[in-house]
């Protein structure tokens, strides 16, 4: 339960700017704050040094060696505040404005999920079979590539940074999320690869056609919300988590529009549940009965990742 009770600020001077305060003082206050509240020691320290790199841009071997220095005041005035948040269990990434994905930081607020760690093995999967085809088929144009439910847009500006003549698509049903997606191209200076579209899934793209289509779409059943994390209940949005159908609902939709969507010998891509995999084979193989369809497993060797791959016409 956490302890409303912040207890003293760091050397009296509560993070205000024109006080000095040691980046080291500065995060042994926040680690105390947050283990007295009842956070564990490990969740605690990452939380707090997530911040503090990320805040300063520096690695955490940097932060290490500098830690006696002096906070600016900026960051000093916002320090409070944050551990303020932490204390309330908002997500240090909605804090700090960003969350690292592929090697890059996004900008991330409330409005979009944050990025996992375990959606960059789906880019790894397209970005590896991109190059295959590639070598086999020589193509001088780029691929193009549809990212269903964007949110932030790291999926589809990832692959367009990682693919220097892709072209695609990131479209959402929420308005807020295109926002945020928008930030994001700018900051890499990709929209004249990526557009953003408002749709609910295939509504607004109707005869276009795509060699890639990737989605991370809400997979979580309803009635599983309560097992989620106090920080994803409270603060990520609903309607980019939870999915009627035991949370196959979306999966259901897509692969209705899949044969109208991808070009001959095109493959969809979805991130999925641990416990989804052969119910989604069997959802795809029903709307699609000569697609290939595959499941790949995550580092902990559970089902994350399925692909449905049309038959080339050629074949």
């Amino acid at each position: 339960m956490v302890n409303t009770n912040q207890g003293k600020r760091p050397s009296q001077n509560n993070g205000r700017p024109g006080i000095k305060i040691s980046l080291l003082e500065a995060r042994k206050w926040a680690i105390s704050e947050l283990t007295t509240a009842g956070f564990e020691i490990e969740e605690a320290t990452d939380n707090v040094d997530f911040l503090l790199t990320g805040a300063l841009n520096v690695n955490y071997g940097m932060l290490r060696a500098n830690l006696s220095r002096q906070m600016h005041p900026w960051l000093a005035e916002r320090w409070p505040t944050w551990i303020a948040g932490l204390l309330k269990s908002v997500p240090a990434q909605y804090l700090l404005g960003q969350a690292p994905f592929y090697g890059e930081e996004f900008y991330v607020d409330d409005r979009v999920l944050i990025p996992r760690p375990e959606t960059e093995l789906l880019v790894e999967w397209i970005l590896s079979d991109l190059k295959n085809e590639a070598a086999a088929n020589h193509h001088e144009l780029g691929p193009t590539v549809l990212d269903i439910g964007t949110g932030s847009g790291a999926i589809i500006l990832t692959l367009a940074k990682q693919w220097p003549n892709l072209r695609g698509i990131g479209a959402d049903l929420s308005q807020d999320a295109l926002v945020v997606a928008q930030k994001n191209r700018d900051k890499f200076d990709l929209a004249g690869r990526v557009g953003l579209v408002e749709s609910d899934l295939f509504t607004a793209l109707e005869g276009q056609r795509f060699d890639v289509i990737v989605s991370n779409p809400p997979y979580i059943r309803p009635d599983a919300q309560s097992e989620m994390d106090v920080s994803v209940q409270t603060y990520e949005p609903e309607m980019a988590l939870y999915a009627d159908d035991n949370g196959l609902a979306l999966y259901k939709q897509m692969a209705q529009g899949l044969a109208d969507h991808l070009n001959p010998g095109g493959g969809a891509y979805f991130e999925i549940g641990y416990d989804q995999g052969p119910a989604l084979v069997a959802v795809f193989q029903a709307a699609l009965p000569d697609a290939d369809v595959t499941l790949k497993q995550d580092l902990a060797g559970l089902d994350r990742m399925i692909q449905v791959r049309l038959k080339n016409e050629n074949n």
